[in-house]
C-alpha cells in the first residue's frame, strides 16, 4: 500500500513539475458556424525550461481530429502546411495564433457554443502532457478564406483557416476562380498563371475563312490583278488550327506553357489567262506547326509577363500539284511552319470587379534569322482587349476587340514563281482590326472550362493585292487539376 501511495505521489509530482515549467494562456478556440466541420484553436506557449520544448500533437474528447497547421505566405498566396511538431526553445515563448501557427480542430462530436469551455491536451516528444482549457469565442475582425493544405509536398483536400485581410485578398482570389469569366476569352491567345503544383490541359479549335482581295483598305478585283502582270489569283482560303497546350505551375510566380498546333489549310486557285482561263484548282497542306516553350511570371494578381521561344518543328516546304499536275512548293501562306526559331513575348492584364470584369493582352514575335529556303515571315504585334459579364453562375458572356500589325515576309524562297500574289514578299503586311463576341461555360463542380469566340474583321489597311479574313472563330476547353 505504501509503495502504491509513493507511485501516485510521484506521478502527480512529475506532471506538476512538467506543468510548472510550461504556461499556456489566451487558450481560445474560434466559433464557427454550426454547420461547419473544423475551427481552429489559439494560445500562447510559453517554456519556461532550461531544456527544448517540442509539441507533437493534440487530442480532446471533443473532436475527432486534431492536427498542428502553420500557415505562411508563398508570393501572393497563403498556404496552410500541416506540421508533424513544432519546437520551442529554452526560455522563448510561441504564440498559436491567425496568419501563423495553429491548431486545426476537425469533426466535432457536437454543437460549438459561445464561452463554452473545452479541454484540450497538448502532448509533447519527451511523452509529457498538459491539459489547457480553450474557451469558445468570437472572432469578429477574422475572414474566413480557402488554403492549400500541403503534408510534405503533397496537396491534400482543401480546408478553412481565418485570415486578416492584409493585401493578399485569398477568399476574393478562390471566389473569382469559381467565376466563369476568370479565364481569358477563347480567342486570346496564351493563358495566366496558375495556383503552385497545378497542371492544366487544354485543347483549342480555331477556324478561319479568307477571301480575295484587298490593297489597302479596298476591295480589288480579279481584273486589278491581272494587270498588275499575274495569271493566277487565289479565290478562298480556309485555316483550320487544333491546337494542344500543357501548363504547370512550379509555384505561384512562374507557370511554364507548351503549345504545338496541328494545321490545315486549304486554298482555291483561279487561272486568269491562256487556255485554262477560268479554271479552278484547289491546294492544300497539313501537318504540326511550331512548338512554343513559353514562361508566365505573375508580377500581381492582375498581371502577368510572358517570355517564350518558338521552335521550328513546323514543315516550311509544303509542296501540291499545280493545275498540270506537277508537284510544286506551296507559296508562303499555305506553308505549316515558319523554319526559324523565335522570340515571343507577352504581358496581360485581367480585373474582375463584383459584376463584371475586364482585360487587355499584348503579344509580339520577333523573327531573328532566315530559314534554310532564305526567307523568314514578318515580325508580328497584336494587341486584344475584352470586357465580360457573368450571365450567372456558369456562363459569361464577354465583347472585345484585336489589333494586329504583320511585316512582310523578308528574304525570297528559291522556290517562288510569279504566278500568283501570294508568292509575292511586299504583300503580306497588314493592320487589321477585328471585333469579337464569346461564351464561356465553368462546368459545375469542377475546374474544367468549355469557351467559344468568334469574330470579324471591322478595318484593314494591307498591302496588297492580298487576301482578306472574312470569319474567325475559336473554341476551347480546359482543366486544372
Amino acid at each position: 500500500m505504501k509503495v502504491f501511495i509513493k507511485l501516485v505521489l510521484f506521478v502527480f509530482l512529475s506532471n506538476n513539475t512538467f506543468a510548472s515549467k510550461i504556461d499556456i494562456d489566451n487558450a481560445t478556440i474560434r466559433l464557427m458556424p454550426a454547420s461547419a466541420k473544423m475551427t481552429a484553436g489559439y494560445f500562447r506557449l510559453s517554456n519556461q525550461d532550461d531544456k527544448e520544448k517540442v509539441l507533437v500533437s493534440a487530442k480532446s474528447d471533443f473532436f475527432k481530429h486534431i492536427e498542428i497547421h502553420h500557415s505562411m505566405k508563398d508570393g501572393d498566396v497563403m498556404k496552410m502546411v500541416k506540421k508533424n511538431s513544432v519546437s520551442i526553445p529554452p526560455k522563448s515563448e510561441l504564440e498559436f495564433k491567425p496568419m501563423g501557427y495553429h491548431l486545426m480542430l476537425m469533426q466535432p462530436i457536437g454543437k460549438i457554443l459561445e464561452n463554452e469551455k473545452i479541454k484540450i491536451t497538448l502532448i509533447f516528444a519527451s511523452g509529457e502532457s498538459t491539459d489547457v482549457q480553450f474557451v469558445i469565442r468570437k472572432m469578429n475582425h477574422m475572414k474566413m478564406s480557402k488554403m492549400d493544405m500541403e503534408n510534405d509536398g503533397q496537396c491534400s483536400d482543401m480546408d478553412m483557416d481565418g485570415m486578416k485581410m492584409d493585401g493578399m485578398k485569398m477568399g476574393g482570389m478562390m471566389k473569382n476562380m469559381k467565376r466563369p469569366d476568370f479565364v481569358f476569352p477563347a480567342g486570346v491567345k496564351g493563358g495566366k498563371s496558375m495556383m503552385a503544383k497545378k497542371i492544366m490541359f487544354g485543347y483549342k479549335f480555331g477556324t478561319m475563312d479568307m477571301n480575295c482581295c484587298r490593297d489597302s483598305t479596298n476591295s480589288v478585283t480579279e481584273s486589278f490583278i491581272q494587270g498588275l502582270g499575274f495569271t493566277m489569283t487565289p479565290v478562298d482560303m480556309t485555316m483550320d488550327m487544333h491546337m494542344l497546350s500543357t501548363m504547370y505551375a512550379f509555384n505561384n510566380k512562374f507557370t511554364l506553357m507548351a503549345m504545338i498546333p496541328y494545321i490545315e489549310k486549304e486554298m482555291e486557285m483561279k487561272k486568269l489567262t491562256g487556255m485554262m482561263a477560268g479554271k479552278l484548282h484547289k491546294t492544300s497542306s497539313r501537318g504540326f506547326g511550331d512548338l512554343s516553350i513559353t514562361g508566365l511570371y505573375k508580377l500581381s494578381d492582375r498581371e502577368n509577363l510572358k517570355v517564350g521561344l518558338s521552335i521550328p518543328t513546323g514543315e516550311f516546304n509544303e509542296k501540291d500539284h499545280n493545275m498540270s499536275g506537277v508537284l510544286k512548293t506551296l507559296p508562303y501562306p499555305m506553308q505549316i511552319g515558319s523554319g526559324t526559331y523565335d522570340l515571343i513575348f507577352g504581358y496581360n492584364y485581367q480585373k474582375i470587379l463584383d459584376h463584371w470584369s475586364y482585360g487587355f493582352q499584348i503579344n509580339a514575335v520577333k523573327r531573328f534569322d532566315y530559314n534554310s529556303e532564305g526567307w523568314k515571315y514578318g515580325d508580328r504585334r497584336e494587341l486584344s482587349g475584352w470586357m465580360s459579364k457573368p450571365l450567372s453562375n456558369n456562363l459569361s458572356l464577354s465583347i472585345g476587340m484585336d489589333i494586329e500589325h504583320k511585316d512582310n515576309v523578308k528574304g525570297r524562297s528559291a522556290n517562288r514563281n510569279t504566278m500568283t500574289p501570294t508568292w509575292n514578299e511586299y504583300f503580306h503586311s497588314h493592320l487589321r482590326v477585328s471585333s469579337n463576341i464569346g461564351l464561356n461555360y465553368k462546368m459545375p463542380s469542377s475546374m474544367s472550362r468549355i469557351g467559344i469566340q468568334c469574330g470579324t474583321p471591322i478595318y484593314q489597311d494591307v498591302d496588297g493585292p492580298q487576301m482578306e479574313p472574312d470569319f474567325k472563330c475559336n473554341i476551347g476547353f480546359s482543366s486544372m487539376m
